[in-house]
């Protein structure tokens, strides 16, 4: 039973975490105050907390508290990130984030809501204004992160902020080798589906949407 009433504490710190209600460098409510607001003992809050510290989302300070790690934002995992530059090709990073962003869009199904959609309609409209700029590649990316990030899954977003970066630093001359008229269609048919809570259809048009631009990017080839 205290693992789970653990798991309920850690839960709880890193969706604040991720919605960034709890920022870098901010402190964490006190024990007692978690106790109440969660009805756990001290015992789960304290091994919450301290698997949280274990993965590098929070860091405990001496005589002062818990902190947000300054760089929170999958510090356990970006270990990876040198890794995915030297060692992974372009094609299987894609295949990669095919098989991640479909499952991230089934889960953020679960959880959207007017804020979420209202912010994806804006990072569209903003593609739309911006596609023949640099910063379409911005805009793309936070589309897809904000997705990753309303899933509600850190392992998932996490791994996806990864492979951006690392798209940004590798291999953003082959991401421009396409168009930006067909993402644009691409994304809205997805976010359509989302809206009209058609899962099945708003994970296979984010399959097809990678699909499409793995085919293109070997036919370049």
């Amino acid at each position: 039973m205290s693992s789970i009433k653990s798991q309920i504490v850690y839960d709880y710190i890193e969706k604040k975490i991720m919605l960034e209600e709890l920022k870098p460098g901010s402190k964490i409510p006190s024990e007692s105050i978690l106790c109440n607001e969660l009805n756990v003992s001290r015992v789960s809050v304290r091994s919450g907390i301290e698997r949280l510290i274990s993965i590098g989302l929070l860091r405990k300070e001496k005589f002062g508290g818990t902190y947000v790690s300054d760089h929170n934002s999958g510090n356990y995992l970006r270990v990876l990130t040198p890794i995915f530059i030297h060692n992974i090709d372009y094609i299987e990073m894609l295949e990669l984030r095919q098989a991640l962003d479909a499952l991230a869009v089934e889960l953020c199904m679960s959880h959207l809501n007017q804020e979420v959609i209202n912010e994806l309609k804006r990072l569209l409209k903003d593609m739309e204004d911006f596609k023949e700029d640099e910063d379409f590649f911005t805009l793309d990316r936070k589309f897809h992160l904000t997705i990753s990030k309303y899933s509600f899954n850190s392992l998932i977003h996490n791994i996806s902020e990864i492979m951006w970066e690392v798209l940004e630093k590798t291999s953003r001359h082959q991401y421009h080798i396409i168009g930006n008229d067909l993402r644009i269609v691409e994304h809205k048919q997805i976010l359509d589906a989302m809206i009209n809570e058609d899962r099945d259809l708003a994970k296979l048009y984010s399959v097809r949407h990678l699909a499409r631009t793995i085919n293109e990017i070997k036919n370049e080839k």
